[in-house]
């Protein structure tokens, strides 16, 4: 009863992570390899890779969790004794700067109002004697000129997530992908799975079955 609803469980999840778009920073596939003899997969062991200080172990193996069950449905299954092809996950974390021009104003005075004349009354009840019966009939007012530019430089954090697909018995690459994303951001640290995770298998040579044609998987 556990299991039938574990997996409901985590296709809600990765139709909640196809909700949100992020785009591929990279990707490649040794197009020379037939991906469908590849039956069985095991993970590398997690090592920490990562600086950022929102590490948290269980939404890693939240992500482990659901790459395995996204190869499970292409037809593969775990073997940690005499895998196909190793799984690594690598999280990583660098920072980076840029420069913007921010434009720098000065404030320009308008006096460029009516200058009107007050006839003053002696039977005004309010009646003042002041000599300067000449008056702006509106306050000045100001706005800005932009004089110049001047730069400044703006440093931010960009995190990458990489999925490296490894045949175990050649000891090469075959698949990776990156996605320009923080596993760890404290926006989507209260979700059970990162909306870019999907992403990562989007190119995966071999589709799961209910996804479309599958694509060039080599000879």
């Amino acid at each position: 009863m556990k299991i039938k609803m574990i997996i409901p469980g985590l296709l809600l999840l990765i139709a909640v992570g196809c909700g949100t778009a992020y785009k591929l920073a990279y990707s490649d596939a040794d197009q020379t390899v037939d991906f469908r003899r590849y039956k069985t997969f095991s993970w590398l062991p997690h090592q920490d890779n990562d600086n950022t200080p929102y590490h948290n172990q269980i939404i890693f193996n939240n992500t482990i969790s659901y790459f395995s069950h996204e190869l499970a449905a292409r037809g593969m299954t775990v073997d940690n004794e005499n895998p196909d092809v190793l799984l690594e996950l690598k999280v990583t974390e660098s920072k980076k700067s840029r420069t913007e021009s921010v434009p720098a104003t000065a404030p320009v005075y308008n006096y460029n109002n009516a200058y009107r004349y007050r006839a003053i009354s002696p039977h005004n009840p309010y009646y003042n004697a002041n000599p300067r019966a000449y008056y702006y009939s509106r306050p000045y007012n100001y706005n800005t000129y932009t004089y110049g530019y001047t730069t400044r430089t703006i440093e931010y954090t960009r995190g990458g997530i990489t999925l490296n697909v490894i045949d175990k018995n050649q000891n090469k690459f075959i698949y990776t992908a990156t996605v320009e994303a923080d596993l760890y951001d404290p926006a989507t640290i209260q979700k059970d799975l990162h909306p870019a995770v999907h992403t990562l298998l989007e190119n995966f040579p071999v589709k799961a079955p209910n996804t479309g044609k599958q694509a060039n998987t080599g000879h």
